[in-house]
């Protein structure tokens, strides 16, 4: 994916945008991705002869519309750069405290928030978007694991996050893609998830200054999501609340061992991003 290296190394160079412009390119994305359904719902009237196949049909029409929505938005907001093209030097160790970095994130939003979120009604539309997992569980986790991380990433800090940065304080501008992505997921639980995940995420991203990065980080949060964070709710009994807090603590010892490591493991050639962007 040319465009995905483009950003990556700065050779597209995305336009300085405002709080306003952000909530236009997000519903311009909405609106572009709602467009792409029109055809999937026509291919649904051939559901009957064609069931088995349709899944997989939708599924590919959907990753398609998603990359023509990237390549739409990127030819609006970035213009070519004319500097050397920035080279990041990512290790294994970046990658690891990235890990790190997101374990501790879901220990400590598993063992509080969910906690109280349970009890929120999920609107039904969401719940039937759960319902349909059973249906084509491959389709569904390579959606979640590898098609959503890339294109989340690019459009919510490669996009919005980036180009705010360049406007305004960074820290409020990695509030406000957050706040930007919680709202796409139109429920509440999702939606503060989501908006604590996407401060996680745009602290790496503006940190590194790697998409690559930030894509992989949120690779791992979406595995560990399908995997561990259904076991918390199970836990409960006599110590239940002193398991869960066990947990806690351990996140937040996780979280300051990712943040030291992260600092102490500066990436040797600082991209250009540091230069654009003050220190946060």
């Amino acid at each position: 994916m040319k465009f995905l290296e483009n950003i990556e190394n700065g050779s597209t160079d995305i336009k300085k945008m405002g709080i306003v412009k952000a909530l236009f390119v997000m519903f311009l994305s909405i609106l572009l991705e709602g467009f792409g359904q029109v055809p999937v719902e026509i291919t649904n009237l051939f559901s009957g002869k064609y069931e088995k196949a349709v899944p997989y049909v939708i599924f590919v029409f959907g990753v398609l519309v998603k990359f023509y929505v990237i390549i739409i938005l990127i030819k609006c907001l970035s213009k070519k750069a004319f500097n050397q093209k920035t080279k990041h030097y990512l290790n294994y160790t970046s990658f690891a405290y990235a890990t790190l970095m997101i374990i501790a994130f879901r220990l400590i939003f598993d063992n509080s928030l969910t906690l109280w979120l349970s009890v929120i009604t999920v609107p039904t539309f969401i719940n039937e978007a759960f319902n349909e997992f059973p249906v084509s569980p491959i389709i569904s986790i390579f959606s979640v694991i590898i098609v959503a991380p890339i294109y989340e990433e690019i459009i919510f800090r490669g996009i919005l996050l980036r180009g705010m940065a360049k406007k305004m304080n960074p820290n409020i501008a990695i509030v406000v893609s957050a706040l930007l992505y919680a709202i796409v997921h139109m429920n509440i639980p999702q939606g503060i998830n989501a908006f604590f995940l996407g401060l996680v995420l745009g602290f790496i991203y503006l940190r590194s200054g790697s998409i690559y990065l930030s894509i992989f980080a949120h690779f791992v949060n979406n595995i560990l999501a399908l995997s561990i964070s259904p076991l918390f709710p199970l836990i409960g009994g006599k110590y239940g609340i002193e398991i869960h807090g066990m947990f806690l603590v351990v996140g937040v010892i996780f979280l300051v061992m990712a943040c030291v490591g992260h600092n102490q493991n500066k990436i040797k050639d600082k991209p250009d991003i540091y230069k654009e962007f003050m220190e946060i």
